[in-house]
């Protein structure tokens, strides 16, 4: 479930964030968890959690940040996705795709 909601977050920074969308919101499945991203002056993202504000930071380091995140967290023994998992096609396409995007 875990690798569907980082290729949903994955997919929809991406898109916010290339195409003219001024917020994007991303909420957990079967959870209240929520994080919303909205653009703001000088080619900043203002991040908010649920209701807390978390602040801003520029698009160039929250793509790093998101991207490394994630490959990271796959990286791990612990964590990688057997061959066999079919959403492991979705999570490498969405990796793939943003750090193209973003690189």
């Amino acid at each position: 479930m875990l690798a569907i909601a980082i290729v949903e977050i994955l997919d929809g920074l991406r898109r916010f964030l290339l195409e003219r969308r001024s917020e994007y919101t991303f909420v957990g499945a079967d959870s209240s968890f929520s994080v919303s991203f909205r653009k703001t002056k000088g080619e900043r993202i203002a991040v908010q959690c649920g209701a807390s504000r978390l602040g801003e930071v520029d698009a160039t380091t929250l793509c790093r940040a998101v991207l490394s995140g994630a490959e990271t967290f796959f990286q791990q023994p612990k964590n990688k996705l057997p061959q066999s998992d079919p959403a492991l096609e979705d999570l490498t396409s969405a990796l793939e795709a943003f750090a193209r995007a973003f690189r």
